[in-house]
Order: C-alpha cells, then structure tokens, then sequence
C-alpha cells in the first residue's frame, strides 16, 4: 500500500485515485468503508493495472486468467453494492490494452494499480444496490428504494 487514498466526495459524486502498487479491491473498498458509501455506480475509470486476474462466465464457473504484464485500463463498468450480510460487493467488468494494442476483457476479481487509477462514481440518492443470491446461487442486482 502506498500511503493515504486520495479522494473527493460530495453527495452525487466520488472521485477517487489510487497509486502505483495498490490493491485494486483493498484500497478501494478502504475508501467505500471510511466514507460509508454502500451503493455506487461506476462511470467513468482510467489508468494502468498489472497482476490481473480476470474471468468469463460459463453458466456454472467462471474461467479465470492471469495477466501479470501492466496494462492499459480501456474502460471499466459496474457497481458497488450491499450483500445481504451487510458486506460490500463490487460487480466490475473491464476492458485492457496490452503494449502489443491487444485487448482482453471480463468480469475482475483481482488487480494491482500500475502507475494510477482514476475512478469517478455516482452516488444513488434515495437507492440502495442490493446483492442477494438467486436460482443457481449467483449474486444477482435489487436495487430499493430507501426508505
């Protein structure tokens, strides 16, 4: 870890950057924990990571692969939510470029900032992103509305 998370919130927005060595997931989740944030939408995601581990789902498991190499972050979706144990849960998909201009995507379950991550999430007022599990198990969206 590399010190202080730099960030900014309002009540619509949260702009975070993450440096060069950090746990995608850790340090995020740092911030989404001292803010209190238990509901985000992912808009907008720039930068570098390496050590990735991403999947594509099958209908029963997920393929897992590792890219060690640093990679260029292309684009990056998704969400921040509560589980039912009260847990966050990021549902984050993305897009990589590799240094032969080569791209790989899939659901992300595991990264390393290479040089910088900037991230701009919307806040949902009045709805809170829920993850529960459904059918064959797999966590699945139910946004409410706050009561």
């Amino acid at each position: 870890m590399s010190g202080k998370s730099i960030y900014v919130r309002n009540d619509n927005y949260l702009i975070v950057r993450l440096r060069d060595g950090d746990d995608f997931f850790e340090r995020l989740t740092a911030v989404l924990e001292e803010e209190k944030i238990r509901s985000a939408i992912l808009v907008s995601a720039v930068g570098m990571m390496r050590d990735v581990e991403i999947g594509w789902f099958g209908g029963e498991e997920y393929q897992k692969k590792t890219l060690s190499e640093p990679m260029e972050l292309l684009s990056m979706t998704g969400s921040v939510n509560e589980k039912e144990d009260g847990s966050l849960f990021m549902h984050l998909h993305v897009v990589l470029g590799s240094s032969e201009l080569n791209t790989v995507g899939g659901h992300l379950f595991r990264a390393t900032v290479h040089q910088t991550n900037e991230l701009v999430f919307l806040l949902p007022r009045g709805i809170t992103l829920k993850r529960l599990k459904e059918g064959e198990g797999l966590l699945r969206l139910f946004p409410e509305l706050k009561r």
